[in-house]
Order: structure tokens, then sequence, then C-alpha cells
């Protein structure tokens, strides 16, 4: 058949055959620009260096869709897109919740964050609208090749002591960690899951304890996996990005595998099982509605959504005086170098932080870009010692200056430092809070520095 004949059903019946371009394309394509934004990111090249994390999140979601659709005929994205933005925009709500628990926690910081509020928010918002997406697509990803699909067990007994004891150990999961953040701050990460799936067992359309009853455990144990799976995926690209957090873990300093603890990839597998359990119990419950008519359950639902986006907003900002450490400052505006030399060098054509590390790394690069610049070379060999001082663990160009008061400006100068004193004389010299948490990030800041001698 000429291509000319060919109308357009018969294009889209082509596209969507089990053998049509479809669906090699819809893995290829985002896998592309997951190469093409680890590469821009490792160039430094916009926007993937500061987006990257974003990038990287939403290429893994859309191929791992598009290799569910071809192992198991079902593509969340195709086949159910208004579960898949449901889940994506109920993420955000979820992970702010997060957020907000660890005002009271300390647990983790951001560095290097967006200088502009717009594009901070609307990063962070694409970031946690990831979180459901992902666990979802691997968990059915799993499914679909197999892995833990049945494991039976004995099965479970369940009575009415059972489910009070869920819900009273639930509760002390969720208030211990408030009430003394740095004893049961992993208690954090399990709570919801005792709280709901007493309710998912009789209410949901599918329940881990309900599971676990009829003897078969491999739905939990693969939901156990993609956590752990998203998690290592988590940590691995947050470590490579510019925007990141930072754990501040209360007796987990060391033994990290990228900037998580190690003990700390114990928490991404509940986790997981917490994120199927609200899901499970919020989709019940919109069930029921539905089965209701009147003014008052979309009247309900109006308010739901008008108080859960003020709550984003009131939590987005509060975070950036709590949880938001450092902003990324472009190297024209970099106050730790006198203004004429940094307008200097951005001209000339290092324009970030890091692209001036790398040029002036040696003394072939000092020597070259003294020529461009009419600067010095020790001038170049300080500037960079500061530079490198505002990249140190994120530090940023405001926690830089307010270490140069104390007379800190390289790293090596962080040598003569152990944190309790280096938190207390910032505090005492007005630096920026939360101050019950500096001592935390100073412990951070000094990883690495040189030994003293």
């Amino acid at each position: 058949m000429p291509l000319a004949a060919i109308t357009v059903p018969e294009v889209i019946d082509i596209t969507s055959s089990p053998g049509g371009i479809l669906r090699p394309v819809a893995i290829v394509l985002p896998l592309l620009v997951f190469v093409a934004a680890t590469v821009g990111m490792a160039a430094l090249v916009e926007p993937f260096i500061s987006w990257y994390y974003q990038w990287a999140w939403w290429s893994y979601i859309l191929v791992v869709d598009g290799l569910n659709r071809r192992l198991g005929g079902h593509s969340l994205l195709r086949d159910e897109p208004r579960r898949f933005l449901w889940l994506a925009v109920l993420s955000v709500a979820l992970w702010t919740f997060f957020e907000a628990l660890n005002f009271r926690l300390g647990n983790w910081y951001y560095v290097m964050d967006h200088p502009v509020r717009a594009a901070r928010w609307a990063g962070g918002v694409v970031a946690f609208a990831t979180v459901l997406p992902a666990l979802f697509e691997t968990e059915a990803l799993l499914r679909h090749l197999g892995v833990l699909r049945r494991v039976p067990v004995a099965p479970l007994r369940w009575g009415r002591a059972k489910t009070i004891g869920s819900l009273a150990v639930g509760a002390l999961c969720f208030t211990l960690p408030l009430a003394w953040p740095e004893l049961f701050f992993p208690l954090t990460w399990g709570s919801f899951i005792f709280l709901l799936e007493p309710w998912n067992r009789r209410h949901a359309a599918t329940s881990r304890l309900r599971e676990l009853e009829q003897g078969e455990a491999g739905p939990t144990l693969r939901w156990l996996l993609a956590g752990l799976v998203c998690g290592a995926l988590w940590e691995t690209w947050n470590y490579w990005a510019r925007v990141k957090w930072i754990y501040t873990v209360p007796g987990f300093e060391s033994l990290k595998v990228f900037e998580m603890p190690l003990a700390g990839f114990l928490g991404f597998p509940p986790f997981a099982l917490e994120c199927a359990a609200i899901v499970g119990f919020l989709e019940s419950l919109g069930r029921r509605w539905r089965l209701d008519s009147g003014r008052w359950r979309r009247a309900a639902i109006g308010a739901a959504g008008v108080l859960t986006a003020t709550g984003v907003v009131v939590v987005f900002d509060a975070a950036d005086r709590v949880t938001v450490d450092s902003l990324y400052v472009p190297v024209a505006r970099l106050e730790v170098l006198p203004t004429h030399d940094r307008e200097a060098l951005a001209a000339a054509g290092l324009g970030s932080p890091e692209r001036l590390l790398r040029a002036l790394d040696d003394e072939t690069g000092l020597a070259e870009w003294a020529a461009r610049t009419g600067l010095p070379l020790e001038t170049l060999r300080d500037h960079r010692r500061r530079v490198a001082l505002v990249l140190h663990r994120g530090l940023g160009d405001g926690r830089a200056r307010e270490l140069a008061a104390l007379g800190i400006r390289t790293r090596d100068d962080l040598a003569g430092w152990t944190p309790e004193p280096l938190a207390r004389a910032l505090e005492a010299d007005g630096a920026r809070g939360p101050h019950r948490f500096l001592e935390r990030r100073a412990r951070v800041w000094l990883e690495g520095r040189p030994a003293r001698h």
C-alpha cells in the first residue's frame, strides 16, 4: 500500500498494534532523554545541571511504563491516565506531608536549590510528583517479570485484638518520633501501615493483610523490593544532582552509600508498603464516595483539594527557612569573591562555580585563565580555594560568607574546628537558622575536610 494511501485510523492501528512502532518509541525515547540528561549534567549544560533529578526520574517512570505495556499488556499512563495523574498529585501532597514532619525530625536538608522561588517550588513539585508513580510502576514491572509472584506462607490469623494492637502500634510509630525525634525517627517510615491496613483488609481492593491471611506473601515482598529498588535510584540520582538533599541522621553519620547512611536503606522497603497502604485506603474511600450522590460529596472533594494546595504552599514556604540551607549562585554573584574579579571570571566564560573549579584545576588551567582574565595566578588560586568551600558539601555562598566571618575562607580552615564549637560560633554571630539543626549540619560540613597537621 502506498504511504499516501494510509488513513489516520490505519496509522493509529499500526502504532498501537503489538508489533507497532509506539511501544519501542515509548521506551527508547525516554531512555535517550535520560542519557542526554546525564551527559548534560556531567557537562554542566542547562537545563540538565539544575534539573537532573527531575529529568532522570521522569525518564525512568516512562521507560518502566513502556516496559510494563510490553511485558504485561498494561500501561498505567496509557490505560489509566486519570489514575496516573491522581498518583502524581497525591505524591506531591504525600511527600509534602513528610517534609512537614522533617521540620521536627531534621533528618535531611536541601543544598544548592534554585535561587528563584518560583523555579525552586516548581522543581520541588515536579520532583515530589515522581514518588508514587515510580513505586507503582516499579512494583508492576517486578510483577510482570515474575519476581516474587507466589510466596506461600502459613496463613495469618487476624482478629479484633490484632486490629486494636495494630492501631496502637501505628499511633506510637507516628507520635514517638514527634515527641523524641532523635531516638524514634526510624518509626516514621511505617506508621501508616499499622494505621491503615486494618481498614484496607476490610474495604480496599487489595490489602497486604488480606493476602497474608490467604497465605500469600508475594505481593508484600514485592512491594518491599520495589521500595529498595526505588530507594537505590533515589540516592544514586540525588548524589550526582546539583540540587540535592543531605542527611543529618543522629548516630548514622558514617558508613554512607552516596548521601544515605547504609542503615537508612532499611527505611525504603517499609516506606513503599506505607505508600501502597495510603493509596489503597484513599482509593477505597473514593469508591465509597462514588456510591453516594449529592452536592456534599463534591463540596468535600473541593474543600480537600483547597486545603491540600494550601498546605503544600505553607510547607514549601516554611521549608525555604528551615530545610533549604543553601541556594545556587553563579560566579557573577558570588559574594565570597571581589566584585571586579567575579565579573571578569564570568565574562571570560566561567559562569558556574563547578566550571570554575574544573577550569582552574591545574597550573596549565590557571595560566590560561590568568591570561584570559588578566587576574594574577595567586589571585586565581585563592579564588579557587574560596569557591571550593562554596561547593563543599553544598555549603553555598551564604554559608561560606558566614564562615568567612569566623575566619574560615577555605576548606583547609575547617581543619581546626569541631561541630559543636562551630555551630555555637555561627549562632552567636547571627547565622541563619534553624539553630537546633546547626550542629548536625556542621558535622556534614566537616566531612572530608583536610586533616589538621
